[in-house]
């Protein structure tokens, strides 16, 4: 019995001590980020705090490049986008370019296919040439033939 009551008198103790640490602790914030609500300077708070290694900024500038020209992903609920890896252009080899009822698709050596939307025999393009593909405005992409013609572009992969 006495072992019994020694038991409950630690555990109502323990239980009591505790109760009162918790409060004292989470009133202090583990990080001078945590208490941002916003979550894009909470990230970047963090970010500056310890700043991720080369290697992600080099993934992110890749993954800003294979992106470019594809509709934007649906954002989370709070979330804003950043332009801090998009790119305003890109360049690539002509590989492939397909023909069809009044439209030229161009693939490029990195995989990316541009549709021209506007039928025109205006700024000719042949396999093997560099070209660039440009963000033009209203979300409108342009694609730039090696002798500086500007054609509407949509990508289709």
């Amino acid at each position: 019995m006495m072992r019994m009551t020694v038991r409950r008198s630690m555990a109502v103790h323990a239980a009591m001590a505790m109760a009162i640490s918790v409060p004292a602790f989470a009133a202090e914030p583990a990080h001078p980020c945590a208490p941002m609500l916003d979550p894009v300077e909470r990230l970047a708070c963090y970010d500056r705090a310890f700043p991720p290694p080369p290697e992600v900024h080099e993934a992110a500038a890749r993954k800003a490049v294979d992106d470019f020209g594809r509709p934007p992903a649906p954002q989370l609920a709070n979330a804003h986008p950043t332009d801090e890896a998009d790119p305003e252009r890109i360049q690539g080899k002509v590989a492939r370019i397909v023909y069809g009822q009044g439209t030229r698709t161009v693939t490029l050596d990195n995989g990316q296919a541009w549709m021209l939307t506007e039928a025109t025999s205006r700024g000719p393009v042949a396999e093997g040439d560099t070209v660039a593909v440009r963000k033009g405005v209203m979300g409108n992409y342009i694609l730039v033939t090696p002798a500086g013609v500007g054609l509407r572009a949509r990508r289709v992969r």
